[in-house]
């Protein structure tokens, strides 16, 4: 049966009476405590939370609003689940931001029961959705200028090298053999069963060489399909998931040639890490795990910065293609910028376009090498272009060309100049235009090379610099979600773990960068007054 009380609704008795000091009232006014139980607690997803009840049959569930509060707070502070039920019971604090009355009880098997619950049903983000749309209101924050990366995330995971992946992995699934079909267990070979009786940090552990090394590796790769291919009729065995995740990793390690196995030589980042955590992938230059796509105000008239959406993804997914999924977050939330700064991986041509056709301006520097011009060398940006039918109108020198015509299919103009103009003019060796074996004055371009160029200019300018230093903050943000709140290393692992812990610390994130603005401090004091008028009258 549902039990839930709307934190909107004031309470006739102040169960905080003589529990709370005025000074501790106080602290709360200012910090997050207030924030959260006046302005947030109420927006988050209760409703979701409580499909999984019924209204009418069974023992009430705990207070809804507070056990979603408090899975929100278990993740944003990095509890475990005996430091949150701690919270829970002894700290008058938690227990205001949760509305709750002293005295009450919770046990850890129901924390996890509805820390589960949130991960099933993807609530985390929900909760971020709620608290940021809240806060950005309570701040009339503005979103027009924002700015846009992404932070490398690991989660409670071993970090294995290839071999002992594969060895790992087996040893998982021999102990599942052994405890369900102990005989099938006895049959292997003694030798196969001796070699993954070690712990699993001394599974190949004493390769001295890289001779050795891959001696073991070699080992580790046809054991796994020995293993494949022994069990693969046993159904009672071949449908656990340590199973198939063993035949995932040999297809993603290894493959057969002939009657040999051989291990691949370069594998993809889209490939299991770790047995106990399957979803984790790896990034060629921060390593295995999760990452978390970021957008935040940058606002100079803002009081503080709030991340305004994010996207948790694996570590294997690149940067270029998160961007189309960030802008549709913002523009569902209604909270799309008109202009956004990112670093070099998310400002390729095609998401620039992506972004303008949305109304936003994508700011950024060109990816590649610059080509070294001079301040006089002349590029595709100083030809005359009717942007209408895209053909060349004049030359730098404000000649006519003989012919000027573009290609819709290849998105390519082809430019022929007058020889005699060409050969004679004094920027000759400063014009991109090229000389055929003809003789003739001939400049072939695609759209994309013209709009390539007009940036690499319009970068070298002041007006650029100074638009774009500001995409920088966001590194102090991603710096404070690590070594504040924890996202750098997580308690859990497993997507929709990781994903819920993601989703909390980022709207926690938010919550403490609201609750240092004196427009939300005096919000929470004047709030606070009133339900204290409220009492009194």
């Amino acid at each position: 049966m549902i039990h839930m009380v709307d934190p909107r609704q004031n309470r006739l008795f102040d169960p905080f009476l003589g529990v709370i000091p005025a000074a501790g009232l106080k602290i709360i006014a200012n910090g997050w405590q207030g924030v959260f139980r006046h302005a947030l607690l109420e927006t988050l997803p209760v409703s979701n939370l409580a499909e999984n009840f019924s209204r009418t049959h069974g023992t009430p569930t705990k207070e809804l609003y507070a056990m979603a509060g408090l899975v929100f707070l278990t993740d944003f502070f990095d509890w475990d689940v005996t430091e949150a039920v701690e919270a829970y019971i002894f700290r008058s604090d938690i227990q205001y931001a949760l509305n709750l009355e002293p005295g009450a009880e919770i046990s850890t098997r129901t924390v996890e029961r509805y820390q589960k619950l949130f991960r099933d049903d993807e609530l985390a983000s929900l909760v971020f959705e709620g608290v940021t749309q809240r806060l950005v209101e309570l701040l009339n924050l503005d979103v027009s200028r924002q700015r846009l990366d992404s932070t490398h995330v690991f989660s409670h995971m071993a970090l294995f090298g290839r071999t002992k992946l594969m060895a790992v992995a087996i040893k998982r699934f021999l102990i599942q053999v052994k405890r369900h079909s102990s005989d099938s267990f006895r049959a292997l070979p003694e030798e196969f069963r001796k070699r993954y009786e070690a712990g699993q940090s001394r599974l190949f552990a004493n390769a001295k060489d890289a001779e050795t090394r891959l001696r073991f590796r070699q080992q580790a790769a046809e054991d796994l399909l020995f293993v494949i291919e022994h069990f693969g009729d046993n159904t009672q065995l071949s449908n656990r998931a340590s199973y198939k995740a063993l035949v995932t990793i040999f297809h993603q390690q290894c493959e057969v040639r002939g009657q040999k196995v051989i291990v691949k030589s370069q594998v993809g980042g889209d490939c299991i890490q770790n047995p106990s955590d399957l979803n984790a992938t790896f990034d060629g230059h921060k390593g295995p795990g999760y990452q978390v796509q970021l957008a935040e105000t940058c606002g100079l008239e803002n009081e503080v910065q709030l991340i305004t959406t994010m996207l948790p993804q694996t570590a294997c997914e690149t940067d270029s293609a998160a961007l189309e999924a960030m802008l549709d977050q913002l523009e569902e939330s209604g909270r799309l910028p008109e202009e956004i700064t990112a670093d070099t991986a998310y400002v390729g041509d095609e998401n620039v376009e992506t972004a303008a056709a949305r109304g936003v301006d994508l700011i950024g520097p060109v990816a590649g090498r610059t080509p070294e011009n001079t301040s006089e060398t002349l590029t595709l940006d100083d030809f005359a272009l009717d942007e209408r039918t895209n053909v060349i109108n004049a030359c730098p020198q404000g000649h006519t060309p003989l012919s000027s015509t573009h290609d819709k299919t290849t998105s390519t103009t082809r430019l022929e100049m007058p020889a005699e103009i060409c050969a004679s003019c004094l920027f000759r060796k400063q014009c991109p235009i090229e000389k055929t074996k003809t003789g003739r004055y001939v400049l072939e371009f695609t759209d994309k090379q013209r709009r390539l160029d007009a940036r690499r200019v319009e970068e070298n300018t002041e007006v650029f610099k100074e638009r774009y230093r500001i995409r920088s903050g966001i590194e102090s943000t991603n710096s404070g979600l690590k070594n504040r709140l924890g996202l750098g290393r997580l308690k859990v692992r497993g997507r929709g773990s990781v994903f819920r812990v993601i989703g909390h610390k980022t709207a926690g994130w938010n919550v403490l960068r609201a609750a240092a603005a004196d427009r939300i401090r005096a919000w929470v004091t004047e709030r606070m007054a009133a339900s204290l008028a409220y009492r009194q009258a």
